[in-house]
């Protein structure tokens, strides 16, 4: 939390206080330290999470020194590290104190940090880094960066990222937050351009190799993503996190072979993980060798009992082997370690719809639609749970909930004008065709597979796509 060591002093020996402080704690006995030692005592029990220790030192700082004045500056740090940001914040506007002190206005920015209050935690770093020439300040630009973030104002969060970029604890999670903020901003080939830059920079970074082949597979461009991996393990082949990437970029693509083989290479050089045994029995899985993707998929739970990934291996090939009783049973332990990922939740109502267990498989597609409504397969799921269950109406109602929150998507369209022509209501069918074919003309092909002999031979529907392909040409 509070990582900013620039208003201490530089001759400090902080080992050696600590080192001093931790003997003293050990073996129960006093020793004086003065309000200075103790702030940055404390403050290095705040940069590792021991909020036991801060609080000793805390309260040491305040039974000796109770008239000093950074003493409230200490306090205010005890009562955020406990999660009392309003106390926080009252002892610092209550304290006698340097308003201009870079200290307390760090310590002020956490508070309304805390708070929610995130302009006013804004105005007070930039006020902090004024104090020290804004030279230095790195670590501040990265704190007002993630006050930036939860304003959602993602061009000022860049802009602070990159100047945060050489403070920065891990450059592997910087980046990460640069590429997400270009993302979010729409601006892929900027970012492709500033990691180009990063590597001009630095040739051997592993880290920016690793960003812009991130960037590119964001782009979708994974044959790209896949040659900036490559360098990142020329640069060091024991590198683990380059190997799942690209095996995760084969797998994607379809070259499963490619995977098998980069997995054998990832072995022989000691970077194998439980992660990059699951892609492999993924690969062999598609290839048709389930033996061996089963003894994969056991062989990466052996070496990690809390991967998802090994668990929803096995559930795929159970449900691929028409046991959806034993894949739901792997399924939901996927689910419960990943509870986030929809992939696991979706088989699940698969699973459950053969059983015909719709209460069960309508729970799992509910859970999906509480985490994500914007998604259009939520509404599809739905509506094919109602159509199972032999319920028309309440499938297209599933339909229009979805079209309220996603007018005019393409694929509930589709599924609507067959609902209605299902139920022979053309008329209908025939306008819902039409906007779904002004939405997406080629989806019609996906909409023809619903029910190919009686659909190509009703030669409205023929003719209203006849239409639209002439309008296209």
């Amino acid at each position: 939390m509070f990582d900013d060591d620039n208003f201490l002093d530089d001759d400090m020996d902080v080992k050696e206080l600590v080192d001093r402080f931790e003997e003293m704690v050990k073996e129960h006995r006093s020793c004086y330290f003065d309000a200075d030692e103790l702030n940055v005592i404390l403050e290095h029990y705040l940069r590792h999470n021991n909020v036991k220790k801060a609080n000793m030192a805390a309260d040491i700082a305040v039974r000796y020194h109770p008239n000093n004045p950074l003493v409230n500056i200490i306090k205010a740090k005890q009562f955020l590290v406990n999660s009392k940001a309003n106390e926080a914040l009252k002892t610092l506007k209550n304290a006698d104190i340097d308003r201009n002190d870079a200290d307390y206005l760090i310590t002020l920015a956490v508070c309304y940090s805390d708070l929610g209050e995130h302009q006013k935690a804004i105005n007070a770093y930039m006020k902090a880094a004024k104090e020290f020439d804004f030279k230095d300040c790195e670590d501040i630009y990265n704190y007002i960066a993630e006050e930036y973030q939860c304003l959602s104002d993602m061009e000022n969060a860049l802009k602070f990222l990159k100047l945060g970029l050489n403070g920065a604890e891990d450059i592997e999670n910087q980046y990460f937050e640069i590429r997400n903020c270009y993302s979010v901003l729409q601006k892929m080939d900027e970012a492709v351009d500033f990691f180009r830059h990063e590597i001009d920079l630095d040739p051997y970074s592993i880290a920016a190799w690793m960003a812009l082949g991130n960037c590119y597979g964001r782009m979708g461009m994974l044959d790209n993503a896949i040659e900036q991996f490559e360098y990142a393990i020329a640069i060091d082949p024991h590198y683990k996190k380059a190997y799942i990437d690209i095996a995760t970029a084969y797998n994607e693509l379809d070259r499963f072979q490619d995977t098998i083989d980069l997995v054998n290479e990832a072995l022989r050089y000691n970077a194998e993980t439980a992660l990059l045994l699951c892609l492999y029995g993924e690969a062999k899985a598609k290839l048709g060798d389930k033996e061996e993707a089963l003894r994969f998929f056991k062989k990466a739970m052996g070496m990690d009992d809390s991967l998802p990934e090994a668990y929803a291996g096995i559930g795929f090939l159970l449900s691929d082997e028409g046991d959806p009783l034993s894949a739901i049973k792997f399924l939901q332990h996927a689910h419960t370690l990943s509870p986030y990922n929809t992939d696991y939740m979706y088989v699940i109502v698969e699973e459950y719809n053969k059983l015909e267990d719709y209460d069960n498989a309508m729970k799992y597609v509910n859970e999906i639609l509480e985490l994500n409504p914007y998604d259009e397969n939520v509404y599809i799921a739905m509506m094919e749970c109602h159509v199972l269950k032999d319920d028309p109406e309440r499938a297209m109602e599933a339909l229009e909930r979805g079209l309220l929150i996603l007018p005019n998507n393409a694929p509930l369209l589709y599924r609507k004008a067959f609902l209605y022509f299902a139920q022979e209501k053309d008329e209908s069918g025939l306008l819902t065709l039409e906007m779904a074919l002004d939405s997406d003309y080629n989806g019609h092909i996906e909409f023809l597979n619903f029910d190919a002999e009686n659909l190509t031979s009703n030669p409205n529907i023929m003719d209203l796509i006849e239409e639209y392909r002439k309008k296209q040409s």
